[in-house]
């Protein structure tokens, strides 16, 4: 069984910026419906990236763009997760709740 912690909301946002693209599962709030989401996902990753700017700012919307590492072959795994309403991360073995 995973080590549990808890973190702060800014502590699990700095942990997930500064991931180094290693895999991570987190669990949060969907704005669009209010659903909780689970999404396996990393950061940085560009493989897949069409080019061009992207079409919003994602800190002005404290958004983190992560790859969704669960999405179909073929289909954008391209995702946004708001950091607001970030309930828990996993990673590298340790679940971290968040507060």
């Amino acid at each position: 069984m995973a080590k549990t912690d808890t973190l702060t909301k800014k502590q699990a946002e700095a942990m997930m910026r500064n991931s180094n693209g290693k895999i991570m599962n987190v669990l949060f709030v969907k704005r669009t419906d209010g659903q909780l989401r689970e999404m396996v996902c990393r950061t940085g990753v560009t493989k897949h990236l069409k080019g061009g700017p992207a079409a919003y700012n994602f800190d002005e919307k404290h958004l983190l763009p992560v790859f969704d590492m669960q999405v179909e072959a073929g289909k954008n795994g391209y995702r946004s997760i708001p950091l607001e309403s970030v309930r828990s991360i996993t990673i590298n073995g340790t679940h971290f709740k968040v507060r």
